[in-house]
Formats: structure tokens, sequence, C-alpha cells
């Protein structure tokens, strides 16, 4: 590890009224917080450590110290400035300063989101340091290095471990807690605010399974959207390939991989999928292309979960991706001869 990839520190004494919480730290853990028991402590002179700020004055930690601050009145209070190079870094840095706290089921939940777009970050630059350092081995043209990434875990691994992270157990769990907190989400910003805080209670209180015994009787939104006639459903969408895995109900989307569609129907799916886009785009492309023939291409199995991640990240249903990077490779090698 370099010297500059690693944060700097200053410590420093600051006004409390100048800091500001972490948004995500508000998404996450939520502004309510009892600090009376801080109170007290710091009362006994048992003084906290320094609080983790950013140069922006930002806490990433320490904001129960903080709000105790503010209420005892203090116009001074130690902090430690902390450069981070990246967001990433800084949400990481966030993440394991609270890692040891008491959180509800909804806030192990919120963490774990928060990790897997940290997860996805790192395996970004995994690809693109690897990616480069191939391409300058090979002699290639390092301005494409970006171009050529290759995804080094499935999704499904990524949940598993950011599940685990966070005391979810596995991603399977986590995967149907996720539905549950992304609906309270909606619940509020449609305005059914009692709807959403009786799911929220559900979910902390009791169980995660008991809540989503409520989140499957809820009724279906109406509101579902249609183009040209017909419903927006997953098998519509030009990511779907429609093929199905050993479970009967588990499905294949080139965008998201697979797909359970008794965890969540493919109409309501597709009406919250920021990615859905209808067949018919692709269909009319296809049709207006020459009648292809095929031959078949027999790969080692344990290759296809990779392939499938890879198609994935690019957009591009599996035969496409396939048939897309060998012909580069053809492309390339008849280049070289020349």
């Amino acid at each position: 590890m370099s010297v500059t990839s690693i944060p700097c520190s200053v410590f420093w004494s600051v006004d409390p009224a100048l800091l500001k919480p972490h948004p995500l730290y508000m998404s996450i853990y939520g502004e309510e917080v009892d600090v009376s028991n801080v109170i007290n402590w710091i009362r006994n002179s048992q003084f906290p450590r320094p609080l983790l700020i950013n140069q922006h004055n930002i806490i990433i930690n320490g904001y129960p110290y903080w709000k105790a601050a503010l209420c005892l009145g203090w116009n001074s209070i130690s902090v430690e400035i902390r450069r981070f190079p990246n967001p990433s870094a800084e949400l990481e840095a966030l993440l394991l300063e609270n890692a040891d706290r008491n959180k509800t089921n909804e806030q192990k939940v919120r963490e774990a989101i928060a990790w897997e777009q940290i997860e996805k970050e790192k395996a970004k630059k995994r690809q693109q340091l690897a990616a480069c350092s191939t391409n300058q081995k090979l002699g290639r043209n390092v301005d494409k290095t970006h171009v050529e990434n290759f995804p080094s875990s499935s999704r499904g691994l990524t949940r598993n471990k950011v599940a685990k992270l966070v005391g979810l157990g596995s991603g399977r769990n986590y995967a149907k807690a996720k539905q549950i907190v992304t609906k309270i989400d909606d619940l509020i910003q449609s305005g059914k605010t009692e709807s959403a805080l009786d799911l929220r209670s559900c979910l902390n209180k009791k169980s995660i399974d008991a809540a989503a015994k409520i989140l499957k009787a809820l009724p279906p939104d109406n509101n579902v959207k249609k183009l040209d006639d017909q419903e927006i459903s997953c098998w519509n969408c030009k990511f779907c390939t429609g093929e199905k895995r050993e479970d009967k109900h588990i499905y294949y989307c080139n965008k998201f991989g697979s797909l359970n569609f008794l965890k969540q129907p493919p109409t309501s799916r597709a009406v919250d999928c920021p990615e859905w886009s209808h067949r018919l785009a692709i269909e009319e492309h296809v049709n207006s292309m020459p009648n292809p023939s095929y031959f078949t291409l027999t790969l080692p199995s344990h290759l296809q979960p990779l392939f499938e991640d890879a198609a994935r990240a690019e957009s591009m249903p599996l035969p496409d991706w396939v048939c897309h990077h060998l012909l580069k490779i053809v492309q390339s090698s008849m280049g070289s001869r020349q």
C-alpha cells in the first residue's frame, strides 16, 4: 500500500456547532438517539475519544458524543480530522467505526446495502488493475483497460459476504430483508406512513420472516405502467432470458442474475426496476438483420457464473457477450498476423 493511499489525520479542537452529521449516517442509523447515558458518562469525567470528522467538518464517527456536547453547551470538542481518498473509503470508515453498536434489523440491512456498494467499487478497482497489468504485459493500449473489466465474484457471493459482515446470516436472508426495507421506503414516499411504521416495527421488534409475511399480505400496486399495450413485466424486458434454473421459480436476468419470482412477481419487479427495457426494441433490431445460423460451443461449467456476471456488467445477453468478445479476440489475432 502506498503512503498516499493512507488517510492523513490531524487532531484539533473545534466548536461542535460547526460540525454536521454524515448524510449516510442519518440514512442508515436515523436521527433519533438517546444521549442521556452519554451525558451521564461525560459528567462522571469519562471523556470520549476525539470525534472522527473529514476536512469538511462532516462527522464520520461520534454522532452521540456530538449530540451530547451540544446538549451540555460545550463550545469546544476534540476531533480527529482525516482526509479520505474517495467517498467509498469515507463510507467504509463510517461503517467500521459503528461496527460494535447495537443495531436493529433495518439498520443492518441499510449497512449491508452500503457495504454492497463498497464491495462493488473495490471489485471495479481490482478489475481495472488486473486489466491494466494484463494489457501492459501484452503490449496493448492501456487507454482501453477500463473497457475490458472482468468481475471477480458473483452477486450471490457478495450478498453472502455482506450479510455475514452485518450479522444477517445468509445472503438469502439479507435479500428478503432488503425487499422489506425497500418497501418501507416506498410506502413512506407514497404517503402511507402508518403501513410503513407497522412494517418497520415488525421487522425490528419481531423478525425478518414475520415482516416478510406482512409484506406478502400488502395489496399490490395498482399503478402498473404499460407500453405499446404490453404490460411492463420481466417477461417483456430485453434482459430476461426466460431460462429456468433448477428451481422452476428462478429465472435468469442478464442485468441482475437469478431472480426468484416467488419473492416478487415479474410485474411488480419490472415496475420497480430502474433498468427495465422493452423487449420489442431488441426484437425489432434482430428482425432487421439477416437470419443467422448457429453452432454449439461447449465451455467448462465453472465459467458460466463468471461469464454471466461479466455479461450483466456490460448489460448484454450472455450469447451476445460471448460472441462480442470472441470476435474481438479473433480480430486481434488476425491483426497480429498481418
